[in-house]
């Protein structure tokens, strides 16, 4: 997967229509002072999923935080929170992560994937 500071990697797949519009993320955040908030916009109702990884020294990704399951949504502005929270409850630790956005139209089989990077700073 691409990472991209401060911006969206394209869409996968065909891009004759895009389902998400306006995926935003603040590229910084303080997990004590508030979330981090992730906006986006659906054209159409589609089946979303929200995740938090990392990349691991490894050059593998682990998930932190699964922020939603697969779910439906209607069409229209949203808004996701992740508060900087790992699989055990408590922080993550200060670092670099990525939230995924995964969104597929109801019926169809073809996925959108966007990923932005997001950084994380703890005082």
């Amino acid at each position: 997967m691409l990472l991209a500071a401060a911006g969206c990697t394209p869409p996968t797949g065909p891009t004759d229509f895009q389902i998400v519009s306006g995926f935003r993320v603040d590229p910084t955040f303080n997990a004590f002072t508030g979330p981090c908030e992730v906006r986006y916009t659906l054209a159409e109702p589609a089946v979303v999923q929200i995740r938090i990884t990392q990349r691991q020294p490894d050059g593998s990704v682990a998930l932190v935080r699964q922020i939603t399951e697969e779910r439906r949504e209607t069409a229209g502005s949203r808004t996701a929170a992740w508060r900087g929270v790992g699989p055990n409850g408590l922080f993550a630790p200060q670092g670099e992560y990525t939230v995924e956005l995964y969104a597929r139209l109801d019926g169809s089989d073809r996925t959108e994937e966007w990923a932005l990077t997001t950084i994380m700073f703890r005082s």
